[in-house]
């Protein structure tokens, strides 16, 4: 079946990110010349040339900041990226934030967001140098990611130049939480909407991460969005495999990804669950957080431990190599607006890893929602550090409850999450698009078209 030449804008190949991960699963099967990718600073290094090695980069020529920011706006190049020089010969693992890089994450950018100049502070442009790279790619449909305002604006002008169909993918509900508590929010996240709306009104095909924002996006915006988050090759991760071990000598609990906005706090009370459970009811329990850099309060605790990434290749033995596996989403209101329709890219790979899942979430949440109503996690919807204790004393030595949740989570990720039921579907929805390629934008979003 021949597929369809996909420009995509919004997020790299990369094997260490959630949005990397799901992107390099949903298009495996794609031949590398009929990919291109459009990507920024921020992707500089971390992409992975393994499924595409036709990457545009938007630089200082594309992405201009506003005065007096752009004294600070660093020099960076435009153009085609040069793969010899950028690919590596090793699988990227880990790029540990320098100084500079943690000002800016955690003083500048806060900063702009509470004020409300993020919004205003870089506008992306259409170049003739970026434009005769897309022509001489020529690609039959666009497929957008945005989860700013500059991606957002330089999106739809992309759809309007290029006039062939437009895939949009939304990850999670930036566009609720924009400026939560700041400067003039309600006008932003009122003007951004406003934006996002006409995007939409531009997509011919519109998806989701979660069912649940599906749902609530038709409400707000009118359109159907298909859902499509990340889904698992069954082949790689039930392979026969030995385990990486992270303690024989005692109950092991391991949190694999990000951490940040969102993801915090959540991870700090489990760890200080942790640490009253060992040293006031003398249960061996040992709490280890896999991410790119240790967190600041991680050494404040004796039994909560710091891992470095690893190949993803690895994964699934390590997985397999814990006793429990912990999905956490934070308690605070503006994490709960921010992730309440999101789907963790580690979901379906902790459920088809066989080891038990500890879900500790609000309700309010789509994961919560999920891991409570199918039985696939043993779901803790507070915060509270005597919650939290409490409720993994009912669980850790509970193997009949144990084996009830991992065993319903093999049987729904392989129902739900193979790779290749979804690669398929997700490969005949871009085909529909094909027939209508001819027509002009306009003609293409008034199409209905059974997704």
């Amino acid at each position: 079946m021949k597929k369809p030449k996909v420009l995509i804008f919004g997020q790299s190949f990369n094997s260490n990110t959630g949005g990397g991960v799901t992107l390099s699963n949903l298009f495996h099967d794609w031949n590398k010349e009929d990919l291109a990718v459009i990507v920024t600073s921020h992707a500089i290094n971390n992409i992975n040339f393994s499924y595409c090695d036709n990457y545009f980069f938007i630089g200082n020529k594309e992405n201009s900041w506003i005065f007096p920011f752009n004294f600070f706006q660093r020099n960076i190049p435009s153009g085609r990226i040069d793969v010899q020089q950028f690919s590596k010969k090793q699988e990227v693992v880990s790029q540990k934030p320098n100084i500079r890089s943690r000002i800016i994450n955690q003083l500048f950018y806060p900063f702009l967001m509470w004020t409300g100049l993020f919004h205003v502070l870089s506008r992306i442009h259409l170049t003739d140098n970026l434009m005769d790279w897309v022509k001489e790619f020529n690609p039959d449909i666009v497929y957008i990611q945005v989860s700013t305002r500059d991606s957002l604006l330089f999106g739809k002008a992309l759809a309007k130049e290029l006039g062939i169909p437009v895939v949009l993918h939304q990850m999670d509900d930036w566009l609720h939480s924009i400026s939560f508590g700041g400067l003039f929010s309600n006008y932003w996240k009122k003007t951004i909407n406003q934006e996002f709306q006409e995007l939409v009104d531009l997509s011919t095909l519109c998806m989701s991460i979660s069912d649940l924002m599906g749902i609530e996006y038709y409400k707000r915006f009118g359109k159907k969005f298909v859902t499509y988050h990340n889904p698992v090759d069954l082949s790689f991760w039930n392979a026969n495999q030995d385990e990486i071990s992270l303690n024989d000598h005692a109950i092991t609990v391991l949190y694999a990804g990000r951490t940040g906005f969102g993801i915090g706090t959540s991870l700090k009370s489990f760890a200080q669950a942790v640490e009253e459970l060992n040293k006031e009811e003398g249960i061996g329990i040992e709490f280890y957080i896999q991410t790119v850099e240790p967190l600041s309060w991680i050494d404040d605790f004796e039994f909560t431990h710091y891992r470095g990434l690893v190949a993803y290749s690895k994964l699934p033995k390590l997985f397999r190599g814990a006793d429990f596996l912990l999905l956490p989403c934070d308690f605070s209101q503006k994490s709960i607006e921010f992730l309440r329709y999101s789907m963790p890219t580690k979901a379906p790979e902790y459920m088809i890893s066989g080891t038990p899942t500890i879900l500790l979430a609000p309700k309010e949440t789509a994961v919560y929602q999920y891991g409570s109503s199918q039985n696939w996690a043993f779901s803790i919807d507070n915060d509270a550090v005597p919650n939290i204790k409490e409720k993994l004393k009912e669980f850790l030595f509970n193997q009949e409850l144990q084996y009830e949740y991992s065993s319903k989570a093999l049987k729904l990720a392989m129902k739900n999450h193979d790779s290749q039921l979804i690669r398929n579907r997700f490969l005949n929805d871009f085909i529909k698009l094909l027939d209508i390629n001819d027509l002009p934008n306009d003609k293409l979003v008034a199409q209905k078209i059974d997704f």
